[in-house]
């Protein structure tokens, strides 16, 4: 079990305090006119994993499966609409500050949920005895999820952020690998796979349209245009790298 953590902690949770003070490093030193540009690149992160994780959940419904059907749609409605419902009443987030900072948490939950599937997959290869297998997953996924601590930092734009928020994001965003890699070999129901998957995705589409509404004005659109390309790129590279290594799509 501690080696599958492990396995977990190098895949999912080192990378993504990597990327997050890696973000947090490039926000000190370029100047203010880039923080559209590095809101755009979130953002483009984000529009990655929202479709990745859509299709993933698709995958697993089926036609002739009722049940797939609601959990799929009952799991996309309660975080998408469920969070627009939670901010409209000011149950989170109710002053100006809070609110742009609950952003970068909420981003987190969505990446630890997808994270969460990352860590299934490194599991299962560990369990079947496929060793390099596993390896060449921690070190795919690692590079796929640095990219993810940009898109945490980007949403916050220039409210500060304390070391209890670094390391809560981060803990937030990358620990569910580890639970992934733990739960692999306790058998999982495509059923929980899809609750998960779902939500993750709602919850990363609720940022995605605030993230829009905050940035998306007359002088940031260029940037934010050039922003979501440099990050979608970002994470269609690094996944293309790990599929053409292991033959696994992340």
């Amino acid at each position: 079990m501690l080696e599958l953590v492990g396995l977990g902690a190098m895949a999912g949770v080192a990378p993504v305090y990597l990327g997050i003070l890696a973000a947090l490093f490039l926000g000190k030193v370029l100047p203010r006119t880039w923080e559209g540009l590095l809101i755009g690149v979130a953002t483009g992160v984000l529009v990655y994993l929202f479709f990745d994780l859509m299709h993933e959940a698709v995958e697993l419904t089926g036609a002739r499966d009722g049940l797939s059907w609601i959990l799929f749609l009952g799991s996309l409605g309660v975080s998408l609409v469920g969070l627009v419902a939670l901010e409209s009443s000011h149950l989170f987030g109710g002053r100006s500050g809070n609110r742009v900072l609950s952003l970068p948490y909420m981003i987190a939950v969505g990446m630890g949920l997808h994270n969460l599937g990352e860590g299934l997959a490194i599991g299962a290869s560990y369990a079947s005895g496929q060793w390099t297998l596993s390896m060449l997953l921690v070190a795919g996924f690692g590079l796929h999820n640095g990219t993810e601590g940009f898109g945490i930092v980007g949403a916050a734009g220039k409210t500060p952020m304390s070391w209890r928020d670094v390391f809560l994001l981060g803990l937030i965003a990358g620990g569910p690998t580890c639970v992934g890699t733990f739960l692999s070999g306790q058998g999982v129901s495509p059923y929980f796979s899809i609750c998960f998957y779902a939500l993750a995705a709602g919850s990363l589409l609720y940022v995605v349209l605030s993230l829009t509404a905050m940035s998306y004005t007359a002088t940031r659109r260029l940037q934010m245009a050039v922003g979501m390309f440099v990050g979608i790129s970002l994470m269609y590279v690094t996944a293309m790298v790990l599929t053409l290594v292991s033959g696994i799509r992340s």
